[in-house]
């Protein structure tokens, strides 16, 4: 091999290991400063630190833009007759509601049961009588939800009140955040189930007679799912849980948490457990059994739309031939 070419490769190695390393830095001070601010706002009283996170929350609500927009065109999707003031005020409230997720994040760490039960509690006629009933079947259960209010302290709450379960996560770019939000997600019990490795997981949790939850509500390519009503519009979703639930026979509960009247408190909504009985078009059940979990979940926002994460591209995947509701212009 000629000298310069070695001396090329050892020059492109040295700077491959300084972006490398660079990254590395740059990962674990992210990390830090995470750590950091979420034990500082678990240190805090929950008033000091909600004004806090809220205050935060609204000053994002100001300068994001980006987020602001897409918002806006999920809300017109949505709610086509509601007029502009109403949508800002949904958009800016969802934005707050994110504060509050942050303090309940804070607060997963040393979370109990008494204090869980003081704090969360079930729906009259939608509560655990629908899990212990999916459960019933001997066939694990599988959960649906979204990324609703305070969704990170849905399964703790679950796992402490009723039982553990496993849920699917795609894991974070950064390593070490995501050790450490792995740490705060398993406290209570919970698994967290890698979405690269996860389907013989959760199938091996359902044999087992355990739960799996799935968050449903975020656009995916259309190689990974399949195009089912979303507030009348095609939204490509997961097929993931409809495939798990086709397959082994295991009942889908839909769940989703809210604010209570009472700063700080939450309500959770059971819904019955949906049984699906597969057909000779596997195809078609997809989609079929997909709709119905859309529907759950576009009930659950209506019921209260401040409380959705309407920042998310959640039409962005549209059929071939469809125009991007994002673009400029696009109505």
């Amino acid at each position: 091999m000629p000298r310069g070419s070695r001396s090329a490769r050892s020059r492109l190695n040295c700077e491959d290991s300084g972006l490398s390393s660079t990254g590395r830095f740059r990962d674990r001070g992210v990390a830090l400063l995470a750590r950091s601010f979420f034990f500082s706002l678990r240190c805090l009283p929950r008033p000091l630190a909600t004004a806090l996170c809220r205050g935060l929350a609204g000053l994002v609500w100001r300068i994001d833009s980006k987020h602001r927009r897409i918002g806006i065109v999920n809300l017109d999707l949505a709610f086509p007759n509601k007029d502009r003031d109403w949508k800002d005020g949904v958009l800016r409230q969802s934005y707050l509601q994110l504060g509050d997720l942050a303090v309940e994040v804070s607060r997963l760490p040393g979370l109990s049961r008494g204090g869980v039960a003081r704090r969360v509690r079930y729906d009259d006629g939608f509560g655990l009588e629908h899990y212990y009933d999916a459960k019933a079947d001997g066939k694990g259960v599988l959960f649906l939800t979204a990324h609703v209010s305070a969704w990170e302290l849905l399964p703790a709450a679950h796992a402490l009140l009723g039982e553990p379960l496993g849920f699917l996560a795609r894991p974070l770019d950064n390593p070490d955040l995501e050790r450490w939000l792995r740490r705060v997600r398993t406290y209570c019990g919970n698994e967290v189930i890698s979405k690269r490795l996860g389907m013989r997981r959760a199938i091996r949790r359902l044999r087992s007679g355990h739960a799996v939850g799935f968050l449903l509500d975020q656009n995916v390519q259309e190689k990974d799912g399949v195009f089912a009503p979303f507030f009348g519009r095609p939204a490509c979703t997961s097929s993931a849980l409809a495939a798990l639930a086709l397959r082994t026979g295991a009942p889908v509960v839909a769940g989703f948490i809210r604010p209570d009247v009472q700063p700080g408190s939450y309500r959770i909504r059971f819904h019955p457990p949906v049984r699906l009985k597969p057909s000779d078009d596997w195809r078609q059940d997809l989609v079929s059994a997909t709709t119905v979990f859309n529907q759950l979940i576009e009930e659950a926002i209506r019921r209260n739309p401040e409380s959705w994460l309407w920042g998310h591209r959640r039409f962005a995947t549209q059929p071939r031939g469809t125009c991007d509701p994002y673009a400029s212009g696009s109505g």
